[in-house]
């Protein structure tokens, strides 16, 4: 009964020590309290450790211009007061959010934009602004990772409705079949030199 338990204790630390990393730097350019940014962080989390990728959170400190590019983030996202919802019909997450790509479908930076990520929040109270935040900061760097375009299902989907709200709040709104098995993996050829 011992060697059980001993063997059931190395398999349950097995997944945190074969994750795969990614560091993010937050820079809250809103000022926003420190607990927004910490639970849109957690959120976000979620969303990746789900897939055995674990984010390091880092503020928006000098690391970020560090001449050495193994002390830089591998990502930075900007967190915005602004931003407004269009009138009708389900939300563009480009109204909450946008990551910036090079030419090559490449990047390492995004903005989320805060006011129009409250203003969703408040029309469909199902979802906390910080839950929204966080799942709005997943689908950035989801762009970041495996590239620009929408897909018609899952987090990478142009838009949202109360349905996929709902979802969030449940936390089964999630990266689809493909994304999960491509972003675990590109985060392993881009990233793992880290380890």
């Amino acid at each position: 009964m011992r060697n059980g338990l001993l063997i059931g204790m190395m398999f349950s630390l097995a997944p945190a020590f074969g994750a795969e990393h990614m560091s993010v730097a937050v820079c809250n350019i809103g000022d926003l309290p420190a607990q927004v940014i910490e639970r849109a962080e957690a959120e976000a989390g979620y969303v990746f450790q789900s897939m055995d990728v674990e984010v390091r959170w880092t503020g928006c400190g000098a690391e970020v211009d560090a001449a050495d590019a193994r002390l830089r983030p591998d990502f930075i996202v900007r967190v915005r007061v602004g931003g407004h919802l269009p009138k009708a019909g389900a939300t563009s997450l480009e109204a909450m959010g946008r990551a910036f790509m090079n030419v090559d479908g490449t990047g390492n930076m995004a903005d989320v934009y805060y006011g129009a990520i409250r203003e969703l929040a408040n029309l469909y109270p199902v979802a906390g602004s910080e839950q929204l935040m966080g799942y709005t900061i997943a689908h950035e760097l989801g762009h970041l990772l495996i590239g620009a375009g929408h897909r018609p299902n899952g987090l990478m989907r142009a838009a949202l409705s109360k349905k996929e709200l709902e979802a969030l709040n449940r936390r089964h709104l999630k990266f689809n079949e493909a994304e999960q098995a491509a972003i675990p993996a590109q985060v392993a050829v881009a990233y793992g030199w880290r380890r």
